[in-house]
């Protein structure tokens, strides 16, 4: 099992997003859709090779005023475009993460995530980073693209009709603000396989990645700690 980070969203010179680069395996690096920029690309881009980290390219729907947090109602060509121009950044990249509502709505949704699939497969990417279980990972497992099963470390997690899924962010309970609980649900998930939900229940799921969000408030205190019980076998 692997640590992977979103970084690269606040700048190339930002102090805790340039640190994380000790602490993880694989580095999710915004391309210019929700953040990011050019520069930004190749100061990440290069400070993971410096770090021997791996790099996945982050993309999402083209929405910086709501940091791709927000779903769109795009055209397949507008859609298209968007990933394109993002792409561009990062065209030799074999990974890729989609971001935010992009990241959600494939979760859920038949039709975008066989869309999708499709453009990963054209485009020569190997691997995604994806939910298990997903809309994306069923179409990405059809498409011969091999997915890498992933789960939040400081995100919620609550059963759904359709599986376990996150609490979504409008909920004040969406986010583990508290470096115990958030290394407890690590542990969880590296030796149990699986999550409490809101109601204190373990549900399975299994991942081959942890994800760290570069923004989350306790983000470099809590990469350190899932590093030390990844080294450790915890």
């Amino acid at each position: 099992m692997i640590l992977n980070c979103d970084i690269g969203e606040r700048g190339m010179d930002h102090p805790v997003d340039r640190e994380l680069m000790s602490w993880i395996g694989l580095a999710n690096i915004a391309c210019g859709g929700h953040a990011g920029d050019a520069d930004s690309v190749r100061a990440f881009c290069q400070l993971a090779e410096d770090h021997g980290v791996e790099v996945s390219a982050h993309l999402s729907y083209p929405d910086r005023k709501h940091f791709g947090r927000v779903s769109m109602s795009l055209s397949s060509r507008d859609l298209a475009d968007a990933l394109e121009e993002q792409w561009q950044r990062m065209p030799d990249a074999g990974t890729v993460k989609f971001h935010g509502a992009l990241y959600n709505d494939a979760w859920r949704d038949v039709e975008l995530a066989g869309w999708l699939a499709g453009w990963l497969l054209g485009h020569g990417v190997n691997r995604v980073v994806c939910p298990p279980d997903s809309e994306l990972a069923l179409a990405c497992g059809d498409a011969g693209v091999e997915v890498l099963a992933e789960a939040f470390v400081e995100r919620r997690y609550v059963r759904t009709a359709q599986g376990v899924q996150l609490v979504p962010r409008s909920d004040p309970l969406a986010s583990i603000s508290e470096i115990a609980p958030a290394l407890d649900q690590a542990r969880d998930l590296i030796q149990r396989g699986g999550v409490r939900d809101l109601d204190g229940t373990f549900q399975s799921l299994q991942v081959e990645t942890l994800c760290i969000h570069s923004d989350a408030p306790l983000a470099l205190e809590l990469a350190q700690g899932v590093h030390a019980l990844l080294e450790d076998g915890v």
